[in-house]
């Protein structure tokens, strides 16, 4: 580590096997720009030929631990995978963002509540969608992996784990909502519905009642002690946030059984690439219900790479091919 902080014993132990594992060195940076959930900045996928972790500078004691100890989770799961070759990211393409617009462009057409927007609208619409789900699906699941890692090994960092939780869930569940009346309502529940779904098993695995959405979340408490007869009634079945519920329940499903990996055994280069083949699992089980299956693909790094800086001119190419030419 090339800054020495005040850094807890477990999280100390853990950057130095980080750095045994993975052959290089972590640099811890202190920023007072960067956001709460911190910033992992790795070669792997940035291709900097450094590892740097950045957190606020407002973060102190435990909870500067917790950021540096998921995001030390993360690097790992990385690494070890790309130590075997299997390191991939989520990218994209003209050929299957093509048809995934499209489709988009239909789900506004067929909400009665999009329909009738201006065109401009929807042409902005469209593409913005797509790489909205292209930031969730990037970050969620080594996300919630590394959450579930720190609750089953780290128990000095539980407080400050939970205490960020409370908030981030907040934050992301409230993200869509000043801008709700201008999407379909599919993709706000399905944006929703995934950290539904990530809160719910954390809830579970932290044995945490307050992290459950329906008691953190105002607009989904009103579903608490309902019964289903009464969920089901003509006045819920409207509700962006029932159906945010009903979805984040399937989803919650679907990551209850995928993640049966044994979090607690001794840590070592298959603990972190098994951990990273299991994020890839639960995205795809994820896009098969949602009906997403074929909408980006698992690349290289430099695939990715490429695909953002081409995206100014694909997303044009996009839009005249559904909207056609001025």
């Amino acid at each position: 580590m090339t800054q020495s902080y005040n850094l807890s014993p477990v999280l100390r132990e853990l950057l130095e096997f980080a750095e045994t594992s993975l052959g290089t060195e972590i640099q811890l940076v202190r920023r007072t720009d960067v956001p709460p959930q911190g910033v992992l900045i790795d070669d792997f996928t940035f291709g900097t030929g450094k590892h740097v972790i950045a957190f606020s500078s407002s973060q102190l004691g435990m909870l500067k631990d917790y950021t540096i100890c998921r995001h030390c989770l993360e690097l790992l799961a990385k690494g070890c995978a790309a130590q075997h070759n299997e390191y991939r990211v989520i990218s994209f393409s003209k050929d299957c963002a093509l048809p995934a617009c499209r489709q988009v462009y239909l789900d506004i057409l067929k909400d009665e509540g999009t329909r009738n927007l201006a065109v401009w609208r929807k042409k902005q619409l469209v593409f913005l969608l797509y790489m909205l789900f292209h930031e969730a699906f990037s970050d969620l699941p080594l996300t919630l992996l590394a959450n579930i890692v720190i609750a089953r090994r780290y128990p000095v960092i539980r407080n400050a784990q939970v205490y960020f939780l409370l908030k981030e869930s907040m934050r992301d569940m409230h993200d869509l909502v000043p801008v709700k009346e201008f999407l379909p309502q599919r993709f706000f529940v399905l944006h929703n519905g995934m950290y539904y779904a990530r809160d719910m098993l954390l809830a579970y695995v932290l044995s945490e009642y307050k992290l459950n959405p329906v008691i953190n979340i105002p607009e989904l408490q009103r579903f608490r002690n309902l019964d289903v007869k009464e969920m089901m009634s003509h006045r819920w079945s409207r509700s962006p946030w029932y159906h945010t519920k009903m979805v984040g329940d399937a989803l919650s499903n679907i990551l209850k059984l995928t993640v049966t990996m044994d979090m607690e055994r001794d840590l070592d280069a298959g603990y972190f690439q098994e951990l990273f083949a299991l994020s890839r699992e639960m995205l795809s089980r994820w896009w098969v219900m949602m009906g997403m299956q074929d909408w980006y693909v698992w690349e290289s790094p430099g695939h990715l790479k490429a695909a953002v800086a081409a995206q100014a001119g694909m997303e044009e190419a996009i839009r005249q091919e559904i909207f056609g030419t001025e």
